[in-house]
C-alpha cells in the first residue's frame, strides 16, 4: 500500500515538474524569432505557431486569442493534455481581396488563352457569375471556390497582382487581366472587396501531455 503511494506522488511530481518547466519555457518567449527558434531546436508537432486573422477565423478560440493581449497565456486542459497558447505578437495590416481565373502558358498555348480571355469577358458583360467562370475555365487549385483568394497580405500574390488589384482605378466588380512573366501565367481578376485594415495574432501552440 505504502509502495503505490509513493508512486502515485511520484508521479504527480514528475507530472507537476514537466508542467511547470513548459510554463517557464513559454515565459522566455517573448518575440516571433525566439518563437521560431523554440520550435525549430526540437521540431516537434506538439509546439507551432499560428496566425488568426479576425475576417478568416471566427471560432471561440480565435475570438479569445485576438482580444488577449500580447505575453499572456491561454491554458485548455482535456484528461490526456494540456495545450498552451501564448500571444506572441498582435498587428494591424492592409489586405486585399479578389476572385481570379489563371492560365499556365506552360501547358496551354498564348492563342488559345487569348481566345478563351475574349470568351470569358464576353460572358461575364452578359451577367455569368464569375465565380461559375472561374470554376470552369480555371487552371488554379482555388477554381473550385469560384477563384476566391481569400483575404490576403502584400507578398501572398505575385507583385504584379497586388499592384493592378490595389490600383483605384479599378472599381468593386471590375475585371482586368494580368499577365506574370515569371512564371507565364496568364490572369483574369475581378476586383471583390476594397482594401482592409485586418487585425491578426501571431500565438505559439504547445501540447503537453498528462502522465
Amino acid at each position: 500500500m505504502n509502495k503505490i503511494v509513493i508512486l502515485l506522488l511520484l508521479s504527480l511530481s514528475l507530472s507537476t515538474f514537466a508542467q511547470t518547466n513548459a510554463k517557464k519555457e513559454l515565459k522566455k518567449i517573448e518575440t516571433l524569432e525566439q518563437a521560431e527558434e523554440y520550435i525549430g531546436e526540437t521540431k516537434s508537432k506538439k509546439k507551432k505557431l499560428m496566425v488568426f486573422n479576425e475576417e478568416k477565423h471566427q471560432s471561440k478560440l480565435a475570438k479569445e486569442l485576438l482580444e488577449m493581449p500580447v505575453g499572456l497565456t491561454k491554458t485548455e486542459r482535456t484528461q490526456f493534455k494540456k495545450t498552451f497558447y501564448k500571444v506572441i505578437q498582435k498587428e494591424k495590416e492592409p489586405h486585399y481581396r479578389i476572385s481570379y481565373i489563371f492560365f499556365d502558358g506552360n501547358k496551354m498555348p498564348v492563342a488559345e488563352i487569348y481566345r478563351l480571355r475574349k470568351t470569358i469577358m464576353l460572358k461575364y458583360g452578359k451577367g455569368v457569375d464569375f465565380g461559375d467562370l472561374a470554376k470552369k475555365y480555371s487552371m488554379a487549385e482555388n477554381a473550385i471556390k469560384g477563384g476566391d483568394s481569400g483575404w490576403v497580405k502584400d507578398g501572398q500574390l505575385p507583385i504584379e497582382i497586388e499592384e493592378e488589384s490595389n490600383d483605384l482605378k479599378h472599381e468593386l466588380d471590375a475585371i482586368f487581366d494580368v499577365g506574370i512573366t515569371d512564371d507565364n501565367g496568364f490572369y483574369i481578376i475581378k476586383k471583390t472587396h476594397r482594401l482592409q485594415i485586418i487585425k491578426e495574432v501571431y500565438v505559439l501552440k504547445v501540447q503537453e501531455t498528462i502522465d
